[in-house]
């Protein structure tokens, strides 16, 4: 890394505009690699003569899996960009910041991969592609959870350092470490109840996004 003198002390907008710019690469490829993949489900359905719940399987597979990853992407995106945002640049936080953005840049390929994977599985119920996809499948959760993981940490290293911010950053870090366990029981519950669709990362973004006011109503409802 250059030294500092050589760069300048980087300002926060600085670390604005390459987050902003990162994940806006990232989700804009996602979203273009769905057109693709759903265009492939259908030739290969007329292909290998598939049944129109076959083919429906497959396109609300896809389409669970887009919402389920954009929404994860948005909500990392917004965690970061408000780390960022209470604290300083540090070099510290350049390590961790740089951490998360290398994995979510490669996050594309993981989705991508993932997405053609079991879409093969649905066709050709091979056993050796189901088991393709079950390691991209703990992979893919495993960075998630790297993710969350280390934007907890750099929040719990901030509050140390930041005291004034320390009940914003404790939020932060919350929502951090909420999504480390939501993302781990989704897994358990994905070796319990195989799916073999794109259920899982959407119950990752639906509990994480609605998962409050649904525990809320559940309590209104069935406790007194």
């Amino acid at each position: 890394m250059l030294p500092t003198r050589h760069l300048g002390k980087p300002a926060p907008e600085t670390w604005f505009g390459l987050v902003d710019g990162i994940y806006a690469i990232v989700l804009t490829i996602v979203v273009l690699s769905y057109p693709q993949l759903i265009l492939d489900a259908i030739n290969k359905a007329r292909v290998h003569e598939i049944a129109y719940d076959m083919l429906g399987r497959l396109l609300l597979s896809h389409t669970m899996s887009f919402f389920g990853v954009f929404l994860t992407g948005f909500e990392i995106w917004s965690i970061h960009r408000a780390l960022l945002s209470l604290t300083i640049p540090a070099r510290r936080k350049t390590v961790l910041s740089a951490i998360v953005l290398s994995i979510m840049a490669f996050a594309p390929v993981w989705v991508d991969v993932n997405n053609h994977l079991r879409q093969e599985y649905l066709i050709a119920r091979d056993q050796l592609l189901e088991t393709d996809a079950m390691v991209f499948r703990l992979v893919f959760f495993v960075l998630l959870l790297i993710v969350f993981a280390t934007l907890a940490w750099l929040a719990w290293l901030e509050m140390v350092q930041y005291p004034d911010q320390r009940q914003d950053l404790a939020q932060v870090r919350a929502v951090c470490l909420h999504r480390c366990w939501l993302l781990a029981a989704v897994y358990v519950f994905s070796l319990l109840v195989p799916h073999r669709g794109a259920l899982y990362i959407f119950m990752v973004a639906m509990f994480s996004y609605f998962g409050r006011d649904l525990w809320l109503f559940l309590r209104s409802r069935f406790v007194r």
